[in-house]
C-alpha cells in the first residue's frame, strides 16, 4: 500500500518477546500484566516506564535508573537485544523502591493519599503525611502501606501469644504521666522499663509493639507511639492486657 502511494517503505523492528521467570511467554499466570493492575499494586508510573524500557534494550552494561527524558535521549536501535527478555518482578519492586525513596516527603505523601483514595481508603491525609518519615525508607510498593502502617487508622487485635501482661502493665504506668510525650521521652521511659524488668530491650519492646501495632513487624516503635498519641496508646495497652489475661 505504501509503495502504491509512492511512499518510502520504512524498516520495521521490534524487541523480542517478554517471558515470565518460568521461560514461558508472559501471561496472567505471572502476575500483573496491565497498567491498572500495576497501579493497584502500588507501582509508580516513572518506575514502570523505566523498567519496561530496559526489557530488550540497555543504555550500557551498568546504568539502570533513568528518567523518561534520559531514556528518550539515550535510545539507539543498535542497543536493542535480539533475545527474549525476562520480566523480573523482584527487580521491578527494587526499582520502584528506588523511585519511592527519591521522592521528597510532600510528594511521597501525595502519592500515598492518591493511592489510598483509589483503593477506597478514606484515611486522614494529615496523619498519612505525618507517617511518611517512618515509612519512607521501608516500602517498595505503595500497596504495602495499609498492612505496614494501617494500625494508625484502625483498631488492632494482637496475637495473645505475643503479649506479656507484666510488661504491658509496666509500659502503661511508664507512659501514662509522661511529659513531654515525644520520641526522646518515650525512648528513655521504655528503656528504663526494660532495665527495671531485667529484660533486654528487644524482649521488653516486643509485646509493647504487638499491643500498639497488632503485629511484631512495624515502623519504629517510639515514633509510632508518639504519632498514635497517649490516649490511643494507653487504650491499646489496656486492651492487650485483657487479651493477655492480665
Amino acid at each position: 500500500m505504501l509503495e502504491a502511494l509512492g511512499a518510502e517503505v520504512p524498516v520495521y523492528a521490534h524487541v523480542g518477546n517478554v517471558l515470565g521467570t518460568d521461560g514461558k511467554k508472559l501471561s496472567k499466570r505471572h502476575g500483573a500484566v496491565g497498567v491498572d493492575e500495576f497501579r493497584r499494586e502500588g507501582y509508580l508510573p516513572e518506575a514502570l516506564v523505566n523498567y519496561l524500557a530496559l526489557l530488550g534494550w540497555s543504555y550500557d552494561d551498568h546504568t539502570t535508573i533513568m528518567s523518561r527524558e534520559q531514556l528518550v535521549e539515550r535510545f539507539t536501535i543498535e542497543r536493542v537485544i535480539a533475545r527474549p527478555a525476562t520480566f523480573d518482578y523482584e527487580k521491578l519492586e527494587w526499582m520502584n523502591g528506588v523511585y519511592l525513596r527519591e521522592l521528597d516527603e510532600a510528594a511521597y505523601a501525595a502519592a500515598l493519599t492518591t493511592f489510598l483514595g483509589e483503593q477506597g481508603l478514606d484515611w486522614d491525609a494529615e496523619l498519612v503525611r505525618r507517617t511518611v518519615p517512618i515509612v519512607h525508607e521501608k516500602l517498595v510498593r505503595l500497596d504495602r502501606y495499609p498492612e505496614y502502617a494501617g494500625f494508625f487508622f484502625h483498631d488492632v487485635t494482637p496475637d495473645p501469644k505475643l503479649l506479656d501482661g507484666r510488661v504491658l502493665a509496666a509500659a502503661e504506668e511508664a507512659l501514662a504521666g509522661l511529659e513531654p510525650f515525644d520520641i526522646e521521652a518515650i525512648d528513655k521511659a521504655l528503656r528504663s522499663l526494660a532495665e527495671s524488668l531485667e529484660l533486654k530491650p528487644g524482649k521488653a519492646f516486643q509485646p509493647i509493639r504487638a499491643a500498639i501495632t497488632g503485629t511484631n513487624v512495624s515502623p519504629s516503635l517510639f515514633e509510632s507511639i508518639e504519632l498514635l498519641g497517649r490516649e490511643k496508646t494507653l487504650e491499646r495497652l489496656r486492651a492487650a492486657r485483657k487479651l493477655a489475661g492480665d
